[in-house]
């Protein structure tokens, strides 16, 4: 009978954990299966954070701000490259088979011979959408290329509105005419693809001694891009755009405020740079990011005023302020009034 007992534990146990395997087993697949699809939900109530499809190689140097990558897939390949970004700006040129773009939500077919431009940040994935093998070359290359100072008018001009969403290039690059043979009255889409098959034939052995070369073929095509640039006409849609960039930003300065925090670190997270950043938090926001941190901090001081018995001084280095006088000057221009007349104030009602 004891026997008998010791064999039914030993069934349920291996049918419990045999159980929790399975359901384990079935959830990993249910993410596989979401992620080749490209789904930002992995599974109900659980959502992929853009920080996870941040592509964390670096594809550019400071001594050579561009990369070009020649890629090739075999027949019946269906995935090419899952859902990422990355901070530098992406051209792709098909030279075999079909492929089809996603970037961000808007999916493109693009056939051999053809291309598309991908803005930096805009998270974007491929597939073959032929039973023929599929090749593309992928040029990636940072703003800095372009120009190193963000400041400058050039890049004021040229540059940050494409980045910031102000201003919006084309995206998908058909082909119009014959790209081999350039005349005058050849198209933009012509001339551009062009320019990308003088750039995928440069040999790779040679690419970082053709530098001259491979810069006046980008400019080439940021003029031509940049002609054809439309305004956002969705304030709303670069808005949220922009505040989906911030997101990050701000679940940042709430779980940190106490730390110190430089702006370096809150760009690097928005993936921008931090002139860029500044700009789109300060439109985004109403308000600097310095100033953000600052308010956000005073308001955390203000609850340990009234729910603590804590020193002034420990409560202004819980909140984030390193030097109490400017912690005192601080919540005095935010609040009207010093932090010790805050909490007696408003935790005993006396004024004066």
């Amino acid at each position: 009978m004891i026997e008998y007992n010791y064999f039914i534990a030993d069934s349920l146990i291996i049918l419990y954990f045999s159980n929790t395997i399975l359901t384990f087993l079935l959830k990993a697949v249910k993410i596989k299966i979401a992620f080749l699809k490209g789904e930002s939900r992995m599974e109900s109530g659980s959502v992929l954070s853009r920080q996870q499809y941040e592509e964390k190689i670096s594809h550019t140097t400071a001594d050579l701000p561009f990369a070009l990558h020649r890629l090739s897939y075999p027949a019946g390949a269906d995935i090419l490259f899952y859902q990422h970004w990355h901070k530098e700006f992406e051209f792709i040129m098909v030279t075999r088979g079909c492929l089809e773009l996603t970037i961000e939500s808007r999916t493109h077919i693009l056939q051999s011979g053809e291309g598309a431009f991908i803005n930096a940040s805009f998270s974007h994935s491929g597939r073959s959408v032929c039973s023929q093998s599929c090749s593309f070359t992928a040029l990636d290359f940072s703003y800095e290329l372009l120009d190193e100072n963000p400041h400058s008018h050039f890049s004021r001009k040229y540059i940050n509105p494409v980045l910031e969403g102000y201003l919006l290039f084309p995206e998908a690059i058909h082909l119009s005419g014959n790209t081999l043979l350039l005349c005058k009255a050849a198209s933009w889409q012509s001339k551009l693809l062009f320019a990308l098959r003088e750039i995928e034939s440069c040999p790779d052995d040679i690419l970082s001694k053709r530098e001259l070369f491979l810069k006046s073929r980008i400019y080439l095509l940021w003029e031509l891009l940049f002609q054809q640039a439309q305004p956002d006409g969705s304030g709303n849609r670069r808005e949220c755009h922009n505040r989906e960039r911030l997101s990050p930003v701000l679940s940042y300065i709430r779980e940190h405020f106490s730390e110190e925090i430089s702006l370096a670190q809150l760009a690097s997270i928005a993936a921008l740079s931090e002139g860029q950043f500044c700009r789109i938090f300060r439109e985004t926001m109403n308000q600097t990011p310095v100033q953000y941190i600052m308010h956000y901090r005073v308001m955390q001081s203000c609850s340990l005023l009234t729910e603590t018995d804590l020193p002034i001084g420990e409560i202004a280095l819980r909140s984030g302020f390193n030097n109490i006088s400017y912690y005192n000057k601080t919540f005095l221009k935010q609040i009207g009034c010093t932090p010790r007349h805050y909490r007696t104030y408003t935790v005993f009602g006396i004024s004066g």
